[in-house]
């Protein structure tokens, strides 16, 4: 009966060594895991990754600004070319040579491509921005100086 009951006790520490064993390499994977995501929720929505992608935004309204300003001044370059042709030839631009003619619409084609590029450029910027912009929660940042706008209208080339 002896040799039964130390069989017995023998078998159940064995149970009992293993069950721990994998207990505890479970709750080892485990923590691992759940400190892993902890670490990912961290860096994804704690407060230095809100300031990094609200400095992001003040970075991308900067862009969208500069890119306005290109906008203006080729919109002005294509002004300027009219201006500079019709008051050099006439406004009859069917009585210009056609040497003048090729050579203005030469010019005014290479200044309506260069404002094209610019406007498909700040507007990809403004897709970008208002794209992130409806998933970031601006309450934090408001009322800061270089608080940006929480969204931006496409440009239309007039």
């Amino acid at each position: 009966m002896t040799s039964r009951k130390q069989k017995f006790f023998i078998v159940m520490s064995i149970v009992i060594f293993v069950l721990m064993l994998a207990l505890g390499v479970l709750g080892s994977v485990l923590g691992w895991w759940i400190d892993e995501a902890g670490d990912v929720v961290k860096e994804e929505f704690g407060p230095k990754a809100a300031l990094e992608k609200y400095e992001w935004f003040v970075y991308q309204a900067n862009a969208i600004a500069k890119a306005d300003s290109d906008i203006a001044l080729f919109e002005q370059r294509l002004v300027d070319i009219e201006t500079q042709y019709t008051s050099t030839y006439g406004e009859d631009k069917t009585k210009w040579m056609p040497s003048t003619q090729a050579q203005y619409n030469h010019e005014m084609q290479i200044a309506r491509d260069d404002l094209m590029a610019i406007v498909s450029n700040r507007n990809g910027l403004v897709k970008d921005y208002n794209t992130e912009s409806q998933k970031f929660n601006w309450a934090p940042f408001k009322g800061r100086a270089d608080y940006p706008p929480e969204s931006f209208l496409d440009y239309k080339v007039h």
